[in-house]
């Protein structure tokens, strides 16, 4: 295990070289550039220069010609909306800012029937103990590695306290820059104010990619204010017609967390209901430093809180509708989504002792795999015996 350790502490210090070393985050980009408000006609570039300066933002479709605007704002963060965008499409892009130009960036907009997510959270450190590099960034490195993501869910706490956000953007470069960002507000995240500053959308929204409907909420204390309107707006949205439904919120209403052993109650009371009501196939959350999987009512609760953050022990006794988990494990989830199912996968990438020893796990592992909705014949067997990497398939239908 030394030489895990050996080895984890050596790709870290490889890790910040390379980004000291990095032409335009020395030059003053220091965040970025990252996508969010993806769908089938439009993005949103953005990136933060400091000290704050002029800039612009060059794309093309694949095959096409290159467009070019300048950065719309000087504060430091700039939010770029392309828009006319063709759907189901790879576009390539690179921004500027002073006399110095990022690498070439990618980004897919939606509109494929069948893709691929990658779903994670809690990737903020814990100083003095440990940093974002030490920890988030073994998880980053797996998911950059992943091929053809057309967006990552980052379920919540992106970091611990505002001076982290360097931190974060720097170790999650190499994910962002190659996909679509879906965030999910978290408690250690900052006020509304500063999420909407930082990702150019509100607290709470969806939107759909190809056949699949996603929506964000904010189970943050501060939305207990108005959560009457929140459950009004989330009614309203889960009326989609699209085949597949996934929801995210930060505070999982199942768990098994010592801190808050059953989950957030009020959480359930107020939306399980109807997401249960509304054929929701995943719900996914984090807040709880570890991984769960729980089954209610039709609808499967993930909770991802496995990227980074300070683990969480777990109670032996499990709230009613428990199916799996695991401590002390780094990881993230990929789905698998098509109009008929959503196969996910709990991708484990290092585990980690109370000494901290590292032991990393081979690419291509997989430690549970769930398909929903839950099939009513064998016709998935095939299929997912198939796949690589799918340990006790014997416990996906329990």
């Amino acid at each position: 295990m030394s030489r895990c350790r050996n080895a984890h502490v050596a790709m870290a210090a490889a890790v910040l070289l390379a980004l000291l070393l990095t032409p335009a985050a020395s030059a003053g980009i220091v965040w970025g550039p990252y996508v969010t408000n993806t769908s089938e006609h439009s993005a949103v570039v953005t990136w933060k220069t400091d000290p704050p300066t002029t800039g612009w933002i060059e794309y093309t479709p694949e095959g096409g010609e290159t467009y070019r605007i300048p950065s719309p704002e000087r504060e430091g963060v700039c939010h770029a909306l392309l828009a006319d965008l063709t759907p189901a499409t790879t576009y390539r892009y690179r921004v500027g800012a002073g006399n110095e130009t990022t690498g070439d960036c990618r980004f897919r907009t939606f509109g494929d029937d069948a893709f691929t997510c990658i779903i994670y959270g809690d990737t903020r450190g814990q100083k003095p103990f440990f940093t974002q590099s030490e920890r988030h960034g073994l998880v980053a490195e797996r998911i950059a590695a992943e091929e053809d993501i057309l967006f990552v869910i980052h379920t919540g706490d992106f970091v611990c306290e505002e001076g982290e956000w360097d931190e974060f953007f720097a170790i999650a470069g190499p994910v962002l820059r190659n996909t679509t960002l879906v965030p999910v507000p978290g408690n250690h995240d900052g006020s509304v104010e500063a999420f909407s500053s930082i990702f150019a959308l509100p607290a709470y929204y969806s939107f759909d990619a190809g056949s699949l409907h996603v929506t964000v909420l904010d189970s943050n204390d501060r939305a207990w204010a108005d959560m009457g309107i929140q459950t009004a707006w989330l009614e309203d949205d889960l009326a989609s017609p699209l085949p597949r439904k996934i929801v995210a919120f930060h505070h999982p209403p199942f768990s098994s967390d010592r801190q808050h052993p059953g989950g957030d109650r009020a959480i359930r009371d107020e939306w399980c209901g109807i997401l249960s009501e509304n054929s929701v196939d995943a719900v996914v959350s984090a807040h709880t430093h570890a991984y769960e999987r729980y089954r209610a009512d039709g609808t499967e609760y993930l909770v991802v809180g496995c990227g980074g953050a300070p683990f969480y022990a777990l109670t032996e006794e499990k709230t009613g509708g428990y199916q799996t988990g695991c401590e002390r494990t780094l990881g993230y989830l990929r789905a698998t989504v098509s109009p008929e199912s959503v196969v996910m996968e709990m991708v484990p990438v290092a585990e980690i002792t109370e000494d901290g020893e590292v032991t990393m796990y081979q690419a291509g592992d997989a430690t549970d795999t769930v398909r929903l909705p839950a099939p009513e014949s064998g016709e998935w067997w095939n299929l997912l015996t198939s796949l690589p990497g799918k340990p006790e398939l014997s416990e996906l239908w329990r």
